[in-house]
């Protein structure tokens, strides 16, 4: 059952916001939580309502945001069934023209929002900045920035558009022709959604500071096998809608790339023999192109030290919100 809490009910009598930012929420840490809320209601040069979905949490959301009196907040309480099912559930209550996925423990740039209103512009494209990755205390780590402009699609399968979908915005009805989530998706099917959301628009993005996100012990929900199920997953729904990309070297890339992506994160905690049979496979799907990296993992492994390779597989794509 669905429940909108009452902090909604003053929103009908004003009308459409610009943007609906959609928050799904699952066991938060309650001070990274409230950061995110400040920094999402914080926006500054648009329109918006902030849709924070309860996914079932033990405590309600509602209690926790108890003295958040903003007429632009509304709280939809939902059973928990995952993050793709509480996506879905802030898509449904959502009533702006453009729509913002933002996670729990992430941090907003104040004006970030309103420039990717204006990036996506008459053309309503999807829009995109980039993601400055931080530490538990929000230090700057590493950025994840693309300049991919237009068709992205191709792009994307080929590693070329780096960008997490916190740092993008979807016209609504790009969004509609989309779909919604995909529940079947053992982890997070981010990935999935947007390559459905590619096929329906083209992209315009800037390299500017969109969103600081997190990165904790708790944004990494899957093992490096889940990721790499899940991307394979996702390659494959996307071939069965375009099977004219089967065979192709946009299709190899990917596959060998979510084999090298699984590579280095066995190599992080430790797990050397099964991140050089992930090796070995992408060099079977794709020997040419996968060399390089293949070469900078296996001498990772025979250090045991991480990889820091940034070879040419190498994607920070978009994630959803934790």
């Amino acid at each position: 059952m669905i429940v909108v809490m009452p902090v909604a009910r003053d929103r009908e009598a004003a009308g459409a916001p610009e943007v609906s930012l959609v928050m799904p929420v699952w066991k938060p840490e309650p001070a990274w939580f409230r950061e995110a809320v400040g920094s999402a209601l914080g926006q500054r040069g648009c329109s918006l309502e902030f849709i924070v979905v309860d996914d079932g949490n033990s405590v309600p959301v509602s209690q926790l945001l108890a003295d958040v009196a903003d007429p632009r907040l509304v709280i939809v309480r939902i059973a928990h069934g995952g993050v793709s099912r509480a996506l879905n559930a802030g898509i449904g209550h959502a009533r702006g023209e453009w729509i913002r996925f933002v996670g729990a423990d992430d941090v907003l740039e104040p004006d970030s929002t309103a420039r990717l209103v204006r990036l996506s512009g008459p053309e309503r494209a999807i829009a995109y900045g980039s993601t400055l990755v931080c530490d538990t205390g929000l230090q700057p780590q590493r950025m994840i920035e693309s300049a991919v402009q237009g068709e992205a699609l191709l792009e994307c399968l080929l590693g070329r558009f780096d960008v997490r979908i916190v740092s993008m915005l979807f016209p609504r009805e790009v969004v509609a022709a989309a779909g919604p989530f995909d529940p079947a998706f053992e982890v997070n099917g981010d990935y999935d959604f947007v390559l459905r959301a590619l096929e329906h628009a083209p992209v315009r993005g800037e390299q500017f500071v969109a969103m600081r996100y997190r990165r904790h012990g708790g944004s990494i929900t899957a093992g490096p096998h889940a990721g790499k199920k899940r991307d394979l997953q996702a390659l494959e729904k996307l071939l069965d809608r375009r099977p004219d990309l089967r065979g192709t070297r946009p299709e190899r890339v990917a596959r060998a790339a979510a084999h090298l992506n699984a590579a280095r994160q066995l190599l992080l905690v430790g797990r050397r023999g099964a991140a050089l049979r992930e090796v070995a496979a992408a060099l079977r799907v794709d020997p040419r192109r996968s060399l390089p990296a293949a070469i900078a993992l296996a001498a990772s492994a025979a250090r045991r030290v991480p990889s820091k390779v940034t070879g040419p597989l190498r994607r920070r794509r978009a994630q959803p919100p934790p």
